[in-house]
C-alpha cells in the first residue's frame, strides 16, 4: 500500500513534509469514496460535479472527485464515455462523463 500512497497524491499545493502521510491516506480515502459510488450506480454515468454532488457528506472538493475520477480512469477502474453521453454541468458548460468498468480485473503481477 505505500506505493500506492505514494502515487495517489498529487502535490499540485505546498504541503510540509511531516503532513504528506496524511494527506496521501486522505487522498485513498477519497479514491475509494469515489470508486464505491460508481461501483453502486455500475449502469449509470456520471459528470465529477453530480459525483460531488453525491458524495457531498464526505466532505471532498471538487478537485478532488476530479483527481479520484482521473486516477480511477488511468487505473482502468471506470471509463471516460463517448461525446455522446455528455451533458450540462452545474455552470452550463458540456461537461462530459464517467462509468464504472463492470470488465476491471486486477493485475495479476502489478509492477512495483
Amino acid at each position: 500500500m505505500g506505493a500506492e500512497l505514494e502515487l495517489i497524491f498529487h502535490d499540485s499545493v505546498p504541503i510540509e513534509e511531516e503532513n504528506l502521510p496524511e494527506a496521501r491516506e486522505k487522498a485513498v480515502k477519497q479514491k475509494e469514496i469515489v470508486l464505491n459510488f460508481f461501483k453502486g450506480h455500475p449502469d449509470n454515468n456520471y459528470t465529477p460535479y453530480e459525483v460531488f454532488d453525491q458524495t457531498n457528506e464526505s466532505m471532498m472538493l471538487l478537485t478532488s472527485v476530479r483527481r479520484s475520477i482521473s486516477d480511477l480512469t488511468k487505473e482502468g477502474r471506470l471509463i471516460k464515455c463517448m461525446y455522446s453521453k455528455s451533458r450540462k454541468g452545474a455552470y452550463g458548460a458540456l461537461n462530459r462523463t464517467w462509468e464504472y468498468n463492470k470488465n476491471w480485473m486486477p493485475r495479476l503481477n502489478p509492477q512495483k
